[in-house]
């Protein structure tokens, strides 16, 4: 028997196929018409195809001689036991975007992008005062976040140390919010985004995992 080295993480035929089901490239996928699944093999490579479809898939990653028989188990686990993103899929860059408006506490960081506070458009219609302290410093960062922005840069004159606590707390005339905060940065090591996934995952930055899933084709 064949260990299965692919997981279905999308599927619009989830009798045949449920997201996080495990399967191998040397047994035949029977795919009905107007079907489609996409899998990640355990290269990290992604592979979608389409009915009507019959045979074996091949890893397009194959001779890159990365495999790694748990990420497809990590996978498996993250599809079975999480609702993943459907719908719309967001734009590229939100996926590294902070969002300040939520108490969510675990935001990975992409090696290349600057760490860009974000807030929704309906929160920005007035001036905020905010406020991020290190927690196990206490050194602190006061900046005006101006009316009608949503985006606003990590304040420079406040050092990022991976892996820390801060906490954050917005001011506006009318309210006062407050949350803590930790930063990760993905290491350039990780050759996929399959194996980002994975990565980020096992960091609790969930939603922005779910969002980089929803985008493997």
């Amino acid at each position: 028997m064949q260990a299965a080295d692919m997981v279905v993480i999308h599927s619009n035929e989830i009798q045949l196929f449920p997201r996080g089901q495990l399967l191998d490239s040397h047994t035949a996928i029977n795919l009905p018409a107007e079907a489609n699944i996409t899998v990640v093999f355990s290269s990290g490579g992604v592979q979608s195809i389409s009915g009507p479809y019959q045979g074996t898939l091949e890893d397009p990653l194959k001779n890159k001689n990365i495999g790694d028989d748990t990420l497809v188990m990590a996978l498996a686990e993250f599809l079975i036991e999480r609702e993943t993103v459907r719908g719309i899929l967001p734009p590229a860059e939100k996926i590294w975007l902070i969002d300040v408006s939520t108490q969510k506490r675990h935001f990975c960081i992409a090696s290349s992008e600057r760490v860009i506070l974000w807030r929704p458009e309906s929160q920005s219609y007035t001036a905020s005062s905010l406020l991020i302290t290190h927690k196990n410093t206490g050194q602190q960062a006061k900046l005006v976040w101006p009316a009608y922005q949503t985006r606003l840069p990590w304040p420079s004159n406040l050092p990022i140390i991976y892996g820390e606590t801060y906490t954050v707390e917005l001011t506006t005339r009318s309210s006062t919010t407050f949350k803590k905060l930790v930063l990760y940065q993905l290491p350039d090591s990780l050759p996929t985004n399959s194996h980002k996934v994975v990565w980020m995952v096992g960091r609790g930055c969930i939603p922005q995992a779910n969002m980089l899933l929803a985008g493997l084709r």
